[in-house]
């Protein structure tokens, strides 16, 4: 497809497939590289494609590669999961449940003790660490 860009010169824009698109970002999202590895791995010369498509097929958190936990395409109520699938599935994704409630609980801690930490070391040390809410 051509183009026309802002000096009027008329380029050719790169067409891709959705099985290509999410290939790509499936990829990304698998490995550690960066967009910039997969960009000229694949020859895209856009420099923002694969965030554009992350955000147009779909795909959560798109502005950041999470650290440690798996992304899913769709997040979907627990309820609607155990519901259709096999009896057999029923207790695996229980125990995933589970095991994701474990790990939520284990976050939310760790957050209440950095907090804790934070308010320790402000008032024995005597400095601000925290932001003001009126400050710029």
């Amino acid at each position: 497809m051509k183009e026309n860009n802002l000096t009027g010169e008329w380029v050719l824009r790169q067409a891709y497939s959705e099985q290509f698109k999410r290939g790509v970002i499936e990829e990304y999202l698998r490995i550690k590289g960066s967009k910039q590895d997969l960009l000229v791995k694949y020859n895209i010369k856009f420099k923002g494609a694969i965030q554009t498509w992350m955000r147009q097929l779909g795909y959560v958190n798109s502005q950041n590669k999470p650290a440690y936990l798996e992304v899913n395409r769709e997040i979907k109520m627990a309820e609607e999961i155990i519901g259709s699938e096999p009896e057999g599935d029923k207790e695996a994704l229980t125990k995933r449940i589970k095991e994701l409630e474990r790990l939520l609980e284990d976050e939310r801690l760790k957050s209440e003790a950095y907090n804790r930490i934070i308010e320790i070391a402000e008032k024995e040390l005597k400095i601000s660490i925290r932001k003001k809410a009126n400050t710029r």
